[in-house]
């Protein structure tokens, strides 16, 4: 076995497909040596969507989705390790996290999707997963987990401190000052604009925020939008799709504005749960953005006109903004697998130190 090499798997909240990496960690180095994106097809995307909503049958779909999502994966971790010759032998873990279908810390549970143990079986390596439920079961909120890695990437730097804005379908910040960390969802990130311009356009997502642009604010909107209480709670916080979903947006009857000053007022609706807590955070200076939202051109050019902050991607750090969290979740599982018990007290709230992530031998 080639040492600290370890394979991290993302499924995010748009569902929009699965990032893969090949990393190989050390307290000193990390380094990706591979990696693989594969889009899901518009129905499996449509099909996990609609998982996050109740129906008769939905324990049996998550089965098999969670199988599907897990077959897809093998051939894809295959092509992977055949093009650095490298065998399943060589790699001491996959840390897989599927598409998260309910996230309830309040009601002691967060579902991500996926058959662990078929990933472990038809690959020959083991697999850690369900990395949130021991962070519920001490009392956290079970997210966001990656803050903890962002800390190692700049300690791998020498950067003492910083800020972390993941622009998924959620949007999270991490917050970095020397040994301090906390880390918090700020709210909707990429998944209203999706949502309406798929309704309104049938396209998956805004490019570059063109659309957004187009439009005008409606600051009527935009006030009642920013009234939900999510916006005013107290760390530590998460959310998801259980809460911020198109039943969320139904409440507002959009249908009464026009098309595109609906979208620009839903990209700023994501800037100002952002801004109010960066508007805090000058003295930290770097802003390093990841996640697909990095590249909608006009929400990062609006975040920037509005902080002080040097606004940089992971790509300043020699990671793929798009990849960041793959990687975080490889990061994790070495965790894991050198049994390293993490403290997430300051950004989940957990009660202690624990073991995050259950590990399947094949």
């Amino acid at each position: 076995m080639q040492k600290n090499l370890f394979i991290g798997v993302m499924s995010g909240t748009s569902s929009d497909g699965l990032d893969i990496v090949l990393c190989k960690i050390t307290p000193q180095n990390f380094t990706i040596l591979n990696s693989i994106s594969k889009k899901y097809s518009n129905r499996l995307k449509q099909d996990i969507l609609k998982l996050n909503q109740s129906s008769f049958n939905d324990l049996e779909s998550s089965k098999a989705m969670g199988y599907q999502i897990s077959k897809i994966c093998i051939p894809l971790i295959s092509e992977l390790l055949n093009e650095k010759k490298l065998k399943s032998t060589d790699i001491q873990a996959i840390g897989f996290h599927g598409p998260t279908i309910r996230h309830q810390p309040n009601k002691n549970f967060s579902i991500q999707i996926g058959n662990e143990f078929t990933l472990a079986e038809k690959t020959n390596i083991p697999v850690v997963h369900d990395f949130r439920n021991m962070d519920i079961a001490n009392g956290g909120q079970g997210a966001p987990l990656i803050p903890l890695f962002h800390k190692y990437l700049l300690n791998l730097k020498g950067i003492k401190k910083g800020i972390f804005l993941n622009l998924g379908g959620f949007a999270n910040l991490t917050i970095i000052d020397h040994q301090s960390v906390t880390g918090f969802d700020t709210g909707p990130g990429n998944i209203f604009l999706d949502l309406w311009i798929k309704k309104c356009l049938n396209k998956n997502f805004d490019q570059k925020g063109v659309w957004a642009k187009s439009g005008k604010i409606i600051p009527s909107l935009l006030q009642k939008m920013l009234s939900d209480p999510y916006f005013r709670k107290k760390t530590p916080k998460s959310t998801g799709r259980d809460y911020f979903n198109e039943q969320w947006l139904q409440k507002f009857n959009l249908t009464k504005f026009n098309e595109n000053d609906v979208q620009r007022t839903l990209l700023e609706l994501t800037l100002c749960s952002i801004q109010s807590h960066l508007k805090k955070l000058i003295h930290l200076e770097n802003l390093f953005i990841c996640g697909g939202g990095t590249f909608n051109t006009f929400l990062i050019e609006e975040l920037a006109q509005h902080t002080q902050l040097k606004i940089k991607t992971t790509e300043n750090l020699s990671i793929n903004p798009q990849l960041i969290e793959a990687c975080g979740f490889a990061w994790l599982a070495q965790q894991r697998i050198s049994s390293k018990r993490l403290n997430y007290q300051k950004i989940t709230g957990s009660r202690k130190k624990h073991l995050l992530g259950v590990i399947v031998h094949p």
